[in-house]
């Protein structure tokens, strides 16, 4: 019988033990795992969290998802592309998956059940699409990463963008597929709006999708570091949310009482794998498992599968920062051993976790994209399997072409 505690209990609970039985004093528990939140660049994780929620409750994200909608919504599969290019360019803001799927999602699933898609079709692009967030910059997880692989964060970020835009155009090209398959049964294309009408509704979301414009150039061109970067993420989006009149000063309690809540989650995981890695280093899990490897192959695209196979295993059973924190200490020296950078690494790890949002029995996005859609969980996963292949062709393409992550790094910081 299972205690039925979250992964931060369960690696606490192995650290109190491991201390327990090397004698070792039970303050070295706290001083790891407080002082491994002592980190400038966590800071960030609240901030982005904060931002993605003021954006949800005032207005920014139902504007971005109206102006794709008078961009692209007339073509066949209209709401099916514009579910993709609005999960793209909220990403360039929210940070998180959930944020995308709790948030926009709902926008999204709305405006297809009007339509008239499959409720079960509807689930799944949703679920889908929410996985390019944690890859286009800003990313809560590749935060997370940077940290515990003492990486550029800013190179991480950096990192995630063509491989996020690979993404978000390979799930294009299959609802391109789906459009021209009468099996879908896609509802006829709407209307085409006039200029004068299109022009409007640009024009009233133009403050919306300069929040991820503003930050993606902040990136690029270096002017901000990402952690001051999540501060102005979070004062535009108050500002815009003013300025559209959807966000009040008394909505601001709550959002910054949800980001709390999160961020607490967040951090409390955090704080368990700190001491955690730190055993795991300590008894150099990491060389042993190099060594084991070794038996099997020698060959690096060999391993690199070998250890792609294993992170979307994980993936389906452990929720996505559980599996980076406990995966990271020991994959880490295996990925320098065998010349693979710290960069690329995390992305490709990164793709993998967001994966297993889309496999049962875990697949926390479709669990709450179904519940939206009004879908049994069941039909949601069976609906998503479709889905989950371009998320695979493009974690080999990243796995295997490394300057698909390394080109925009190694060109922005010489």
């Amino acid at each position: 019988m299972g205690l039925n505690c979250s992964i931060a209990f369960s690696m606490f609970l192995a650290s109190f033990f491991y201390v327990l039985i090397k004698g070792l004093p039970l303050t070295l528990i706290v001083e790891r795992s407080s002082g491994g939140l002592d980190s400038f660049p966590l800071v960030a994780i609240p901030l982005y969290i904060v931002a993605a929620r003021i954006m949800n409750t005032g207005g920014v994200t139902d504007r971005i998802f109206r102006m794709c909608l008078a961009l692209i919504g007339h073509v066949r599969g209209g709401l099916a592309y514009v579910n993709v290019l609005a999960s793209m360019i909220f990403a360039g803001v929210s940070g998180s998956a959930m944020a995308d799927v709790a948030g926009l999602g709902v926008t999204e699933i709305k405006a297809m059940k009007s339509e008239g898609y499959d409720p079960g079709y509807i689930a799944a692009i949703t679920a889908a699409t929410c996985t390019i967030g944690p890859v286009i910059p800003p990313s809560v997880i590749l935060i997370i990463i940077g940290v515990f692989t003492e990486s550029s964060i800013g190179r991480l970020f950096i990192g995630g963008f063509i491989p996020g835009i690979v993404m978000g155009l390979s799930m294009m090209v299959l609802v391109y597929v789906h459009a021209r398959d009468v099996r879908y049964k896609f509802p006829s294309p709407r209307k085409k709006p006039g200029r004068k009408e299109m022009m409007k509704t640009v024009k009233a979301g133009f403050l919306a999708f300069m929040a991820p414009v503003i930050l993606l150039v902040a990136f690029f061109t270096g002017v901000v570091t990402p952690t001051e970067a999540g501060v102005i993420a979070v004062l535009y989006s108050i500002l815009v949310g003013f300025v559209y009149g959807d966000l009040k000063i008394k909505d601001l309690y709550g959002v910054m009482k949800d980001g709390a809540e999160a961020t607490g989650v967040v951090m409390f995981i955090v704080a368990a794998a700190q001491v955690f890695a730190w055993i795991v280093g300590t008894e150099q899990v990491a060389t042993e498992a190099f060594e084991l490897i070794k038996q099997f192959t020698n060959q690096k695209w060999v391993i690199l599968a070998m250890v792609n196979l294993v992170l979307l295993f994980m993936g389906c059973f452990i929720e996505g920062i559980a599996v980076i924190l406990i995966t990271v200490p020991v994959l880490l020296p295996v990925m320098r051993s065998l010349g693979i950078d710290p960069v690329h690494f995390g992305v490709f790890l990164t793709i993998n976790v967001l994966i297993g949002l889309l496999t049962p029995p875990v697949g926390i996005a479709v669990y709450i994209a179904s519940n939206q859609s009004g879908v049994s969980v069941a039909e949601g996963f069976r609906k998503t399997v479709p889905f989950i292949i371009p998320l695979v062709v493009t974690l080999i393409l990243v796995t295997y072409v490394p300057d698909l992550v390394l080109f925009l790094p190694r060109l922005i910081f010489k």
